[in-house]
């Protein structure tokens, strides 16, 4: 009963901490920790009431997750290359888009690195010490992607309930200098969905924000080419405002928020949603809090082979804005694990 009891305060902490402050990694870590304490509840419930359905459910939930943890590197793998593949093929060759491709090869080179290591435990110091640093900071990346997985999942479990005042459509580059390319489509059509049903439903309509200043290729700003892609969509222009300075995320929502600010006299009761892509959303909430604008995030779906990619992306975007305290992580790391093995000995 005890158990239960700690599972169910664990809950609530988690959901309150959710509350306070969802765009953080380490929302990942606590989620996990709630489905281990959960799954551990479910096996226990089933032992002491003895249901035999309840414990072939268990053991079948164990069963996959092992095999999932065990196929990951083969997975990974696969998904590596086989994005790498059709994003060249489709989308062309780029730096951004070999991401992928240089994943999966690291993952060959570290396998070929360790077998090596394995193989001859007769090697010299400096190989050694160079194979715990790398093993290290790629236990530390791994940790640190699963945490971002799992926030990054919980970020986005919102359906928005009550009315929305505003919807900040974020920016994401023109084709031909002034078209709306599909990914920036996506993110404007999602807004609309909910703009249309928000209409229905309640009989108030929220204003869109279309967010994007003018890249160097770029005839207009890209704000002013997604205002007539709305309006072209049935959207009305007088429920559409325009913020034409912004070019990365962190100004979207800066310049958004000033631009609701000087619409609003008590931003406290005001709702706002932002509206992009789907692998996008977790680190735009990130900015949207740097900023102290209190917004949740929608996104729009993508194609499997862009959405891997572009989430690797993400990651290592997300490991750049924090750099300085990953680095310290994984010296801190090292000094344990190297003080650990100096003990043994």
């Amino acid at each position: 009963m005890r158990f239960y009891l700690v599972t169910v305060l664990y809950l609530l902490f988690f959901l309150i901490r959710l509350k306070k402050d969802k765009g953080n990694l380490i929302n990942g870590f606590l989620f996990f920790v709630l489905m281990l304490l959960s799954g551990l509840c479910f096996i226990r419930l089933a032992d002491t009431t003895g249901s035999r359905f309840l414990l072939h459910l268990a053991t079948a939930i164990a069963v996959l997750i092992t095999i999932v943890l065990l196929s990951g590197t083969f997975t990974i793998l696969l998904m590596s290359f086989g994005s790498a593949y059709v994003l060249l093929k489709r989308e062309g060759r780029s730096l951004s888009n070999l991401l992928s491709l240089f994943l999966g090869i690291g993952i060959i080179g570290w396998l070929l690195l360790n077998t090596l290591s394995f193989q001859n435990t007769s090697m010299n110091k400096t190989f050694s010490a160079i194979m715990l640093v790398l093993n290290t900071v790629l236990f530390y990346l791994v940790f640190m992607f699963s945490n971002f997985l799992l926030a990054s999942f919980v970020y986005r479990i919102y359906y928005p309930i009550r009315r929305q005042d505003y919807i900040i459509v974020l920016g994401a580059g023109l084709i031909h200098g002034d078209k709306v390319s599909p990914l920036l489509a996506g993110r404007i059509d999602r807004a609309i969905k909910v703009y249309r049903k928000q209409l229905k439903n309640k009989g108030v309509s929220p204003i869109i924000i279309m967010s994007g200043g003018q890249g160097p290729n770029e005839a207009l700003p890209e704000s002013h080419a997604m205002r007539e892609y709305a309006i072209d969509q049935g959207i009305p222009e007088h429920h559409i405002l325009i913020e034409d300075k912004s070019v990365n995320t962190y100004q979207n929502m800066l310049f958004s928020k000033e631009l609701i600010e000087s619409k609003e006299k008590d931003m406290s009761h005001t709702h706002i949603l932002f509206s992009t892509t789907n692998y996008h959303v977790f680190r735009a909430g990130m900015y949207a809090k740097k900023v102290h604008l209190r917004a949740q995030g929608i996104g729009a779906k993508t194609k499997f082979y862009f959405w891997y990619n572009a989430l690797l992306r993400e990651f290592a975007a997300i490991l750049v804005m924090n750099k300085r305290t990953h680095i310290i992580c994984v010296i801190f790391l090292l000094v344990i694990i190297i003080s650990s093995r100096a003990l043994i000995k």
